[in-house]
């Protein structure tokens, strides 16, 4: 129960972080007066607002979607290898997974592209790392679709396609960023990586 509380709270954390850095009225001196050295850093992190606030709330919660699936897929060698047994929640991992891409893909579509399926439609085609993007979307919509206890006894093949998701959701970040940096290759490698400790049986 302790956990899963936690695990509210965690997932839950990036709308608050993005609340305080557009809340004008959020003075973090009371909150952090005990905190000298980092009062000047926390001041700039909390309270600068984006520039491109737009740009900033979709690469939030585009990076929540994959961290948080990114921890779905670190139940199985948790379990595999250490002994750690979580499997009870990666359910709800999953489910703040998909949350998050769905407010992703929303911003997209609704701000974007103003809900022209047209206009969708075309940057699919025309743009690689949307299409990829959007593929893995709609595999997360169909897990999430299926993740109650009687949908996934009997679609429980499907969940499979959560590889090809990460492999999407890779190419789509790497894409997405145009250069490629030492903090893309790592978060790319740590998908992989537990990818691949996903898929080695032991």
């Amino acid at each position: 129960m302790i956990l899963r509380v936690l695990i509210w709270l965690g997932a839950l954390l990036p709308l608050l972080y993005a609340a305080l850095r557009f809340s004008v009225e959020f003075h973090p001196q009371w909150l952090y007066d005990g905190l000298v050295y980092l009062e000047g850093y926390v001041h700039l992190v909390l309270t600068r607002t984006p520039t491109d606030p737009l740009k900033f709330l979709s690469d939030l919660v585009g990076n929540s979607a994959l961290w948080l699936l990114a921890l779905t897929l670190l139940v199985t060698p948790l379990r595999s290898y250490i002994g750690i047994n979580l499997l009870k929640y990666r359910r709800l991992l999953g489910l703040f997974a998909f949350f998050y891409a769905l407010i992703h893909a929303l911003m997209f579509i609704g701000i974007d592209q103003q809900f022209d399926l047209f206009g969708v439609q075309h940057e699919v085609m025309t743009k690689p790392f949307i299409a990829f993007g959007m593929g893995a979307f709609l595999i997360l919509f169909l897990m999430a679709l299926t993740s109650s206890k009687k949908l996934f006894a009997k679609f429980r093949s499907w969940h499979k396609l959560v590889y090809i998701a990460v492999v999407l959701i890779a190419i789509h970040y790497l894409m997405s960023h145009k250069t490629i940096t030492l903090t893309n290759v790592t978060v790319v490698g740590t998908l992989f990586l537990l990818l691949a400790l996903r898929l080695v049986k032991r």
